[in-house]
């Protein structure tokens, strides 16, 4: 899908219909307000969804909390998630570090 229809099918949820029509093209100004609430908008729902889901998997382990060692045949855990098989996201750090420092 090129650019132009991205940026129409944009423009037509947040711009009223007589800004956009497919006759009239979008100033570059109303192009970067666009951008920009989309923006905004995809940051509030990785945000609410870090609220929502703090944790994810540990990428060093998968998420098992093991790791295997060096010979290969027994296991301990992972020094990364210290076994638990969990990290926290980045966007959770950031509402935590928010949060203590108000």
């Amino acid at each position: 899908m090129p650019a132009n229809h991205l940026v129409w099918l944009f423009a037509s949820t947040f711009l009223p219909a007589s800004v956009v029509t497919e006759t009239q093209p979008l100033t570059h100004t109303q192009r970067a307000a666009i951008w920009t609430g989309t923006g905004i908008a995809a940051a509030a729902l990785y945000l609410l969804g870090c609220l929502i889901f703090p944790y994810s998997n540990c990428t060093k382990c998968a998420g098992t909390g093991k790791s295997r060692a060096p010979q290969g045949k027994a296991f301990r855990n992972c020094r990364r998630c210290k076994g638990t098989g969990r990290r926290t996201r980045i966007g959770r750090r950031l509402i935590d570090h928010h949060r203590r420092n108000r």
